[in-house]
C-alpha cells in the first residue's frame, strides 16, 4: 500500500503578467468509518462518516508574487518577486472504525458470532473455544422492512483494560453504534459477574460506550432441555437487573427466539442518539456518568448497571446478589 502522498508543485508565472497554475489535489479515497490522527501527537484530524464525505487533510503553499505586483511609478522594471511558500508537511495515521447500528459484547465462546451467523448472511469463524473471532466480523441483519447493521468484536476478559487476552483495541468497532448487545452463555456459572466484567473493560476504555442504551441476549437456551444446565442462574440474574432491561432468552442452534431478538435489536437501533439532558441519578446515558468503572468486586452501591427501557440505559447500582 502506498504510503507517502505528494501534491504537484504549482507553476512558476510567465510573461505578460500570467499567473502560474496551481498544482494539482492529491485526492485519496478511503470508506466511510476513517480516522486520520497525527502520527506523532494522537490528535484526531478528520472524522469521515458519511459516503462521499470531502475534507481537507494539508494545504497547499500560498502562491509567490511576480516581479510585476511591485511595480510602481519609481521602479518601472523590478527585478525581484516573491517566492511561494511551502506547503503543509504531516505524518498521519488512518484507521478505519466500523459503523454499525448495534455492537455485540460478550465474554469468549459467549456465542456471539453464532449469533451473527444466524442473524445475518454473515459467515464468521465459529468454534468451541475462547478467542474464536480474532477480527471484527459485520453482517446485515433483516427485518420487515428495516436493515440493521450489526459488528460482532472478539471476546473480552477480566483484565482486557490492561492488555489481558485480546485487550480492548477492537472497541473502537463499536465506538459509532446506538446501541449495545450483551451476550451471556446461559451455562456461565456467575452471569452477574460476567456481566459487571463486561461493563467495567467498557468502562475502561471509553466513558462513551456506557451512555449507550442496551440489551442482554441470553444464548445456549437449548441446553436447558439437556439438563446440563439449569434456569437457576439465569433467574437469579434477571432478577439482579432492576425492571425494564430488555433480556431475551435465544438459541441459536434450535432457532428459538430469534424473532424476538431481530424485533429487540430493531428497536434498539431506533433509539435517538440524543439524550435528554437531565435524568435520575446516574444520568441519561448512565454509567459514564459514574466517577469509576463498575468492577466485579465493587460494593453494592458501585455495582454493575441499572438500566430502564429501550430507548435509555441508565446504570446505576444493582442490589448485590446473595451467596
Amino acid at each position: 500500500m502506498r504510503q507517502r502522498f505528494f501534491a504537484q508543485n504549482g507553476r512558476p508565472g510567465a510573461g505578460r503578467n500570467k499567473t502560474g497554475s496551481a498544482g494539482e489535489d492529491v485526492v485519496i479515497e478511503v470508506p466511510p468509518g476513517t480516522v486520520v490522527s497525527d502520527l506523532e501527537t494522537g490528535e484526531r484530524l478528520l472524522d469521515l462518516v458519511t459516503e462521499h464525505q470531502e475534507a481537507i487533510l494539508l494545504e497547499g503553499g500560498r502562491g509567490g508574487k511576480g516581479n510585476a505586483h511591485f511595480k510602481s511609478s519609481r521602479h518601472q522594471t523590478p527585478r525581484f518577486s516573491q517566492p511561494g511558500e511551502e506547503g503543509e508537511d504531516r505524518s498521519v495515521k488512518v484507521e478505519i472504525q466500523v459503523i454499525a447500528d448495534i455492537g455485540f459484547v460478550g465474554l469468549p465462546n459467549a456465542g456471539k458470532s453464532t449469533l451473527l451467523k444466524v442473524l445475518t448472511a454473515a459467515d464468521p469463524k465459529i468454534g468451541n473455544y475462547p478467542f474464536t473471532t480474532v477480527i471484527p466480523n459485520l453482517g446485515v441483519m433483516h427485518h420487515f422492512e428495516r436493515d440493521v447493521v450489526l459488528a460482532d468484536i472478539p471476546g473480552l476478559i477480566e483484565g482486557a483494560g490492561s492488555g489481558a487476552g485480546l485487550g480492548t483495541r477492537f472497541l473502537k468497532h463499536i465506538a459509532r453504534t446506538r446501541g449495545l448487545a450483551f451476550v451471556l452463555d446461559a451455562g456461565e456459572p456467575d452471569m452477574a459477574r460476567a456481566f459487571s466484567i463486561l461493563t467495567h473493560e467498557l468502562g475502561v476504555f471509553s466513558q462513551a460506550l456506557l451512555e449507550k442504551p442496551f440489551l442482554v441476549v441470553v444464548t445456549k437456551t437449548d441446553r436447558f432441555r439437556t439438563e446440563e444446565i439449569d434456569r437457576d442462574e439465569v433467574d437469579l440474574f434477571r432478577a439482579s437487573l432492576p425492571g425494564g432491561v430488555p433480556v431475551v432468552e435465544v438459541s441459536a442452534l434450535a432457532r428459538e427466539n430469534l424473532d424476538d431478538l431481530r424485533a429487540a435489536l430493531c428497536e434498539l437501533a431506533n433509539v435517538p442518539e440524543e439524550q435528554p439532558e437531565e435524568g435520575p441519578r446516574g444520568g441519561a446515558g448512565g454509567l459514564a456518568s459514574r466517577e469509576t468503572p463498575v468492577r466485579p468486586d465493587a460494593p453494592a452501591e458501585d455495582d454493575a448497571p441499572r438500566a430502564v427501557p429501550p430507548g435509555r440505559a441508565l446504570w446505576d447500582g444493582l442490589e448485590p446478589r446473595e451467596g
